[in-house]
């Protein structure tokens, strides 16, 4: 009775646990909107420095280490900030095909020209700031300053092994016994990068000053017992046999061990496989989208998904309804001399515009199965357009019929020289 007990408890202990965690780890990002697809001419952009004030210790990110050790055995060379941000933002305004990134040649060259360093950037008027635009031969510079970088880690787990068999030997030959275990393991990761972008033109003024921020969390939660494990991350649940596996479906989940991160350098194909990577590139995706949106030109970034206009929207749909046959939509059974068709003005049909009515008539079967493969179209009428009343719908009137019209029924245009006759 005990063990039956202490059995249950554990099951409701593990669900608990994947419920929390899931319902914690929830979150969406928010999608940047396109304001045009036009592709203008390109923008020489220079990265000067990313300073990092993010008080960032190690590729764990845990904050786990107290500040007194971590001064003294910090692994924070390990990944290279600053370095990195700034590679990976030269990437990203690369691929816009629009934004052409100034070398670190070119930066260099001009640095020795003016004799100043990396950590005069921020020093610089704006005349010296117009001076250094003009030796790079940008268009716009960009200083950026990371405030926040990290990726706490919760983890819970709880296990028991069970063991039971049949204890009546003496009186029963046959006995019976199972082992097996049931354990509960749930982790949630939030990586969040928090940068502050400033962008300057030609004449050194400044832009614009903008915070950006971008977060994500992957969580995953599961039970396992004897071997079966069911487990939940924000993609879905899943069954399987096992341990829990690094895949999810047909998701590939985000590398959040500190034993591989320790592996990974920045600004490589293996880090933006990341949970931190994965924020990394959002927050400089939204960087590049907010010089767009403050500078300019007028394009659409390639991680952007085009939005209709209401006009683009209503000409779809037209060119769409002009594809399909014209047929009856409705029959008024009280006035069935109150017909509408699924045409008008989209179609160019004109008042007393002719066509003639045909609906399925005798099956046409196939030789050996007695399959009915399509029916023998049959006329029962002639219409006219009387009212147009919009892009996909029509009134008409009936000229003659030998049958009763019904909804679906087909619609062939007459042409006007047999109209005539």
């Amino acid at each position: 009775m005990k063990r039956t007990i202490f059995l249950f408890l554990i099951i409701v202990f593990g669900v608990y646990l994947i419920l929390d965690i899931v319902a914690y780890g929830n979150t969406t990002t928010t999608t940047p909107t396109a304001k045009s697809n036009s592709q203008p001419s390109t923008k020489r952009v220079a990265v000067l420095h990313f300073e990092d004030k993010s008080n960032f210790d190690s590729p764990t990110g845990c904050g786990c280490v107290p500040n007194f050790i971590g001064y003294i055995f910090s692994t924070k060379k390990h990944w290279d900030l600053e370095a990195g941000f700034t590679t990976m933002l030269e990437r990203k305004l690369a691929e816009t095909t629009v934004y052409q990134p100034v070398s670190r040649d070119e930066l260099l060259d001009a640095m020795a020209k003016m004799n100043i360093s990396q950590h005069s950037f921020k020093k610089l008027n704006k005349e010296q700031m117009a001076q250094l635009a003009k030796f790079l031969n940008a268009d716009v510079i960009v200083m950026g300053e990371i405030q926040k970088f990290g990726m706490p880690r919760m983890k819970g787990t709880a296990s028991r092994s069970l063991t039971e068999s049949n204890r009546e030997t003496q009186s029963v030959p046959l006995t019976t016994s199972y082992m097996g275990g049931i354990s509960a393991v749930g982790y949630r990761n939030k990586a969040t990068v928090k940068l502050k972008m400033k962008y300057y033109e030609v004449s050194g003024s400044e832009i614009a000053t903008v915070p950006i921020e971008a977060s994500r969390v992957h969580s995953l939660a599961g039970t396992q017992i004897a071997g079966v494990e069911a487990s939940i991350t924000e993609s879905g649940s899943q069954l399987r046999f096992g341990q829990l596996s690094e895949q999810h479906g047909k998701y590939e989940r985000p590398i959040t061990k500190p034993t591989e991160l320790n592996k990974i350098k920045i600004a490589t194909p293996e880090y933006d496989r990341t949970l931190l990577g994965i924020v990394t590139n959002e927050a400089l995706i939204k960087s590049i989208v907010e010089l767009r949106n403050h500078y300019g030109p007028n394009f659409l970034t390639p991680w952007e998904t085009p939005v209709e206009t209401d006009e683009e929207k209503q000409k779809k749909v037209i060119e769409e309804a002009a594809k399909r046959p014209i047929k009856i939509t409705y029959v008024d059974s009280e006035s069935p001399d109150i017909i509408y068709i699924n045409a008008g003005s989209a179609r160019g049909l004109a008042i007393g515009q002719q066509f003639s009515v045909y609906t399925d008539g005798e099956p046409i079967r196939d030789v050996d199965t007695g399959e009915i493969l399509d029916y023998k179209l049959k006329k029962i009428a002639t219409v006219a357009v009387i009212e147009i009343r919009n892009d996909r719908l029509s009134m008409v009137k009936i000229i003659e019929k030998i049958g009763d019209l019904k909804r679906g029924d087909l619609l062939k245009a007459i042409p006007s020289d047999e109209t005539a006759q």
